[in-house]
């Protein structure tokens, strides 16, 4: 049986299960990417620092065939940086994603009108995955008409996820320092259905996606 990971900060080594390390661009240090590995790479709305450089080091790092999607990209009411600021900076990696046919995993806090808005107004046509999502059923109806995937860790809300099974589920771990096997137990859970059931869903899903 193979699992998915399909957002983790975790770097470890590759298994032969299906982990995608998710990594910020940041102008202070030159990355790496590991052998055998698959990533995310993207500007995050929290490090948006000297955007012009963060996006030219993007924009490198997306010829590297281990980098299979962009991301974390997204918008967050939260936090200080100018809404103005993130748009444009989130804009320009939607941009990118369709030039280099990538989809894009985002981070959203308090942004979803602002978010769809620039969906809208883009029409791109490469996946968009929300990840960490612990919004209601409501919100998650909503995203997945606009065709949205929705990315579930260790803490959910069952009804959304029951909305979103079983074409626009996907797993992950995020920052949590965890075996993505009790991800898939609590999904499966929720869900009252086996293990290896889930895992066949997941992995069409995954593949759908990330093309992997």
């Amino acid at each position: 049986m193979i699992y998915c990971d399909i957002h983790t900060h975790q770097a470890k080594p590759a298994s032969e299960h299906i982990r995608i390390i998710s990594k910020t661009v940041d102008t202070r240090h030159s990355f790496c990417f590991l052998p055998g590995c698959y990533y995310s790479y993207g500007i995050h709305p929290w490090h948006i620092e000297h955007k012009e450089q963060q996006l030219m080091l993007l924009t490198e790092a997306l010829f590297d065939p281990s980098v299979i999607a962009l991301g974390e990209a997204g918008l967050d009411k939260s936090i200080d940086a100018p809404l103005s600021l993130q748009t444009e900076v989130f804009t320009e990696q939607v941009k990118l994603s369709e030039a280099f046919r990538k989809p894009l995993v985002i981070h959203c806090v308090k942004a979803w009108d602002e978010l769809l808005a620039v969906k809208k107004d883009l029409n791109p046509q490469m996946p968009w995955v929300i990840h960490g999502f612990r919004g209601n059923d409501i919100l998650a109806e909503q995203l997945i008409r606009k065709g949205l995937y929705l990315s579930f860790g260790m803490k959910f809300n069952p009804k959304a996820l029951r909305i979103a099974w079983p074409d626009y589920v996907l797993p992950e771990t995020d920052e949590a320092d965890i075996a993505i096997e009790e991800v898939y137990a609590d999904i499966a859970n929720a869900l009252d259905m086996s293990i290896d059931l889930l895992a066949l869903t997941l992995r069409k899903n995954v593949k759908a996606v990330f093309s992997v």
